[in-house]
């Protein structure tokens, strides 16, 4: 082949090549866009947010105490008739007579073998202690002999506490409910709420005699 032919097929691939260059360059020219400072999402592994605060309003709320009925305590407290009893002057079983039990010191009935974590407590059985034992023994009092899976539901643990409160020569007066408060305030500069300054709530009112079924 001649030098003009090597020239010619030389000259047909470098225009092919420039060709294609502009294929490829033109459309960035005619659309341009700006590569954004904030990516819109992030390849890689996820991280998992942070848990939600869980705030503890005081004992008992309003809810637990309009929940505090006698007759729905009796039927509830028949699961524990096997272990206990709430009669005056009631022998004790598997587990120590309930008479008088609230409000009493914890371990202080006669004649009854309590676990080491028992007797040393050193507390009475308040409204909010009988409400935690009830709940789940083994987790409020470790060590505690009382082998009893706990009442789930607070609307029947208020209840119970309720019939046991009136097993008695002298029945302790009823809880006021505990005014909810939530530690707010308002962050200007985001307007985001964050824990800062005491807001009370105000609960509804409710009816004495009303039960929580």
């Amino acid at each position: 082949m001649d030098p003009l032919g090597n020239n010619k097929i030389f000259a047909a691939i470098l225009g092919g090549a420039l060709v294609f260059m502009m294929i490829k360059t033109l459309p960035e020219v005619f659309m341009h866009h700006e590569t954004p400072k904030v990516p819109a999402y992030i390849v890689g592994e996820l991280e998992a947010g942070g848990e939600e605060e869980v705030i503890e309003l005081p004992f008992p709320q309003a809810d637990w105490v309009a929940a505090m009925d006698a007759d729905r305590g009796a039927k509830v407290f028949k699961s524990c008739a096997s272990c206990h009893n709430a009669d005056v002057g009631g022998a004790n079983g598997t587990g120590p007579g309930l008479w008088n039990i609230v409000g009493s010191p914890k371990g202080a009935h006669t004649d009854f073998s309590y676990s080491d974590a028992m007797t040393s407590a050193g507390t009475s059985w308040t409204y909010e202690a009988l409400n935690g034992f009830l709940e789940k023994p083994k987790n409020y009092l470790p060590g505690t002999k009382m082998n009893f899976v706990g009442i789930r539901k607070e609307s029947d643990r208020a209840a119970v506490i309720e019939y046991l409160r009136l097993a008695s020569s002298n029945p302790v007066p009823r809880p006021d409910p505990a005014a909810a408060t939530i530690e707010l305030t308002v962050d200007a500069e985001e307007g985001a709420v964050v824990p800062g300054e005491a807001v009370q709530i105000e609960e509804p009112a409710t009816d004495p005699t009303e039960t929580n079924e």
